[in-house]
């Protein structure tokens, strides 16, 4: 039998993880595509490797204590980023199929499929909390699709690429919808400016 505070115990070491892969992400993805980085970046594939693992190996326990799918989907988006930069600093093919394989999975999965509009303007009654971070989530997924986009047509993977546009212009048409803009503040410029 699984003891009460397991979950929770995996749960923090999920969150404390992810708190220090996020750290070398930052670092890794702040380097310049030409003269080096290559340790930050092996430091942050390690990092999201064992992150990866342990939510493979814990998967029961983490949703038991509250992991939600857009959070896998941010582990295995940043992996799929890791990739993708060392392709542009390499040229490796293999780096561009790494990130495709990882993209392909987290869209195939529905890893940061936002909540439906009815459901978040119905949040937005009850305090607008869920709406907020189905705004959060939206905009995970909507950079999330920009990057497979790019990496989608640079591996000239048509039918992906068609399929891809047509979501984002989907998502963008629902999004009008849901979140309307009323005004524009310095909060949101900072949410544009977000990397992640």
């Amino acid at each position: 039998a699984m003891a009460d505070g397991e979950p929770s115990g995996a749960y923090r070491e999920f969150k404390a993880l992810v708190e220090a892969a996020d750290r070398k992400f930052a670092r890794a993805r702040d380097l310049p595509l030409y003269g080096g980085g290559d340790h930050h970046s092996r430091k942050a594939f390690k990092a999201y490797t064992r992150l990866w693992r342990l939510q493979q190996d814990r998967r029961r326990d983490l949703v038991a204590a509250g992991l939600r799918r857009w959070e896998i989907g941010e582990v295995a988006s940043r992996i799929g980023q890791l990739y993708y930069a060392r392709y542009l600093r390499t040229a490796e093919p293999r780096s561009l199929v790494g990130a495709y394989v990882f993209y392909e999975a987290i869209y195939s999965r529905g890893y940061f499929a936002a909540p439906a509009p009815a459901n978040a303007n119905a949040s937005a009654a009850a305090g607008g909390g869920a709406k907020h971070q189905g705004l959060l989530i939206r905009y995970k997924e909507l950079r999330f699709i920009a990057r497979f986009l790019v990496v989608a047509m640079l591996m000239r993977r048509a039918e992906a690429v068609d399929h891809l546009v047509a979501r984002l212009r989907s998502l963008v048409q629902e999004s009008k919808s849901a979140y309307p803009v009323r005004s524009f503040s310095p909060a949101c410029a900072l949410d544009w400016g977000s990397p992640s």
